[in-house]
């Protein structure tokens, strides 16, 4: 299995604006110094994004649950698994994610890299990873996760 792949669409500017729209107006996540993971009422976000909602329909998928991460510097997402058994979660920018790598390692090693993140991506959460700020100078990156009933395993082959 692939440590992640890219799934492009046209309509990601639309669904990050709405994602992040929903987040200004429906959280505190923009203006939280509580860095790190939020998880957020997954129907609600995609009522409020119906691009979203048509994006996981032609994946096919069912979404489960939603959280956003939000950070400002290497200590708020260091190299971790996620927590099983999800393996397959797809991410995607909301804002401030160019300057940013999304890194995965086996054995300590370096073995993928995602500079810039600007599209939607399946990855496997069960391969060590981290996101480290390179040149980034908007704060807070923030991406949106999502998990599935259907787990999308099969685009990471």
């Amino acid at each position: 299995m692939k440590c992640y792949v890219t799934l492009p669409t046209d309509s990601i500017h639309v669904i990050s604006q709405g994602i992040h729209n929903h987040l200004q107006t429906h959280s505190d996540v923009l203006t939280t110094t509580n860095y790190g993971w939020h998880f957020i009422d997954c129907k609600k976000l995609l009522s409020s994004v119906p691009e979203l909602l048509e994006f996981f329909r032609q994946l096919n998928l069912i979404p489960r649950h939603a959280a956003v991460t939000v950070i400002t510097d290497n200590t708020h997402l260091p190299k971790h698994i996620d927590e099983p058994p999800v393996v397959a979660k797809i991410n995607l920018p909301v804002i401030n994610t160019q300057g940013w790598a999304n890194r995965w390692y086996q054995d300590g090693e370096l073995i993928a890299e995602l500079l810039d993140m600007d599209q939607p991506i399946v990855f496997n959460s069960q391969i060590a990873h981290s996101v480290e700020k390179l040149t980034a100078i908007e704060m807070p990156r923030v991406v949106a996760s999502f998990t599935f009933y259907n787990e999308p395993v099969d685009l990471l082959k």
